[in-house]
């Protein structure tokens, strides 16, 4: 299937690892010129490097997107290179578990900097050379956290919620000037952070298996309840999604919000 979208630029925030990195290289196959943003040189040239075999072009951007500072600068720098037809927001971990009354005094601040207003940095400075040319695409990446009550990451689930109502009100604003606004919504994903986040659950589960056999595990025991396809999706099965969003193909949607998570309506505490 013809996306419709050769030649076009995107950058792509929080793209040097995990979901990022997949729909860097997925849009780079649909020859999407890749702009790579990241905090590590090095692993960000592990993404290039993977375009670049794969025949497609890459950049690499880096920037810190807890300083608004510097997402000023990423954006200046985004732009002085050529026009970017395709911006998505994919970066914004959760911090160490806490409830919410026990976590560190600025975890909300640096929380919502690093998963909604470094998005609202780019969108600004990025999407208005976007309606002047009549074509574009934001996407924003959200999570199934925002459905749920996270207690161990109330500000994780705020920030993410908030890229939804993000997400309508531009969509809105931007009307049938050709640049159409979504979010991409994010079940349990294997992805670095998740296999983190599951060594750190098998510790308290006192599970002793590694690897495929403690996922199968932990899935089993610990996450069966919230992903009805019993397993954990794979970082290319949201990258296929989002290249969707972000295409010719999805010309009629905007506004919306695509989960993509196996049935589940969020993610376990």
């Amino acid at each position: 299937m013809d996306l419709g979208i050769f030649g076009r630029r995107a950058l792509i925030a929080g793209s040097s690892s995990g979901i990022g990195a997949a729909i860097a290289v997925a849009l780079a196959k649909e020859g999407v010129d890749i702009i790579i943003h990241g905090r590590s040189r090095e692993r960000a040239q592990v993404v290039s490097d993977e375009i670049g075999a794969a025949g497609g072009t890459a950049r690499i951007l880096l920037g810190l997107l807890d300083d608004p500072a510097e997402v000023e600068s990423m954006a200046r720098e985004a732009l002085a290179t050529g026009p970017v037809d395709i911006l998505i927001n994919c970066a914004g971990a959760a911090s160490e578990p806490h409830r919410w009354f026990d976590g560190p005094k600025d975890a909300w601040q640096r929380q919502f900097q690093t998963s909604t207003f470094y998005a609202v940095q780019l969108i600004q400075a990025i999407v208005p050379s976007m309606r002047e040319r009549g074509w574009g695409r934001v996407l924003n990446i959200s999570s199934g956290a925002a459905y749920r009550a996270m207690l161990n990451h109330p500000e994780y689930a705020a920030a993410k919620l908030a890229l939804h109502s993000i997400t309508a009100t531009l969509s809105a604003e931007l009307g049938d000037s050709g640049v159409n606004v979504n979010t991409l919504v994010s079940g349990p994903v294997l992805t670095p952070n998740t296999q983190a986040s599951i060594d750190k659950s098998a510790a308290v589960q006192g599970f002793t298996e590694k690897g495929a056999a403690l996922e199968k595990r932990v899935i089993a025991e610990v996450w069966r309840a919230t992903i009805p396809l019993g397993r954990m999706g794979r970082a290319e099965e949201l990258a296929d999604a989002a290249c969707f969003l972000v295409s010719e193909r999805a010309s009629f949607i905007t506004g919306a919000a695509l989960r993509v998570d196996g049935g589940s309506v969020g993610c376990i505490a």
